[in-house]
């Protein structure tokens, strides 16, 4: 090898040593990030701050502190036990059903003001249902005074025959029976006519007081709608004419 080639080699590895000299201090002159302190308050209340968080503090809330402008880097809450995480789950879950109501309740009202544009309108329906459950209960006591009226017939016919020391047949104890019964299916039948028929009224009531403040509320916002003055076009206003 020829004293000028082995002169170049040196020169060679000279440089890449100066280089990577020169590239460890520059990454060692360079921070890794920026310098902070950390802030928590330990379990009797006093605030602490140090470079690093001790061991028993990683369950606390702490604060992460430039030390260079005083702001605050990071904010991280203490995390929370099995029964808060429950409990927040609750309200989570909680808060979700309560949307899912109002939306429900909202379209709701969009379906009701859509089925009857004006209040006659629903007030007729709620006439025409309470009506057909009048005719219904009107058909259950016509029924129920019939059966009545049978079982009163059949009771004395047995109560006759035993007065005159005669048996009473199968036949008539069975149909006594059998209307007893039927009698008390029809009575609970027209307890429950009665029952809906009272719901109806009250719902009618009930929905059309709150129809009543939809349609105040769509007027009330149409009118502000009406009142507000419309915005000026963009660009310069037009020049007056003149004569």
């Amino acid at each position: 090898m020829s004293h000028s080639y082995r002169a170049l080699l040196v020169a060679a590895w000279v440089a890449a040593g100066v280089g990577a000299l020169a590239a460890a201090s520059i990454a060692q002159d360079q921070p890794a990030g920026p310098a902070k302190l950390y802030r928590w308050v330990g379990p009797d209340g006093k605030v602490h701050y140090g470079d690093d968080i001790p061991p028993e503090a990683l369950n606390q809330a702490r604060q992460e502190i430039s030390k260079n402008t005083g702001n605050v880097l990071k904010t991280v809450d203490r995390p929370l036990t099995a029964e808060e995480r429950a409990a927040a789950d609750a309200k989570t879950e909680a808060d979700r059903q309560a949307g899912l109501a109002l939306a429900k309740a909202k379209e709701n009202d969009q379906i009701l003001l859509n089925s009857y544009p004006t209040e006659a309108d629903l007030t007729r329906a709620y006439a025409d249902r309470v009506g057909s459950q009048t005719g219904n209960l009107k058909t259950l006591r016509l029924s129920l005074a019939d059966q009545q009226s049978s079982l009163a017939s059949f009771l004395y016919a047995a109560s006759t025959k035993e007065l005159e020391g005669k048996p009473v047949d199968a036949y008539l104890v069975a149909s006594i029976g059998k209307l007893h019964t039927q009698i008390l299916a029809q009575q609970q039948a027209e307890s429950d006519a009665l029952a809906q028929l009272a719901s109806t009224r009250q719902e009618a009531t009930t929905t059309l007081a709150h129809y009543r403040q939809l349609r105040a509320a769509l007027l009330a916002a149409h009118s502000s709608e009406q009142a507000t003055p419309a915005s000026p076009a963009s660009g310069s206003p037009a020049s007056p004419a003149h004569d």
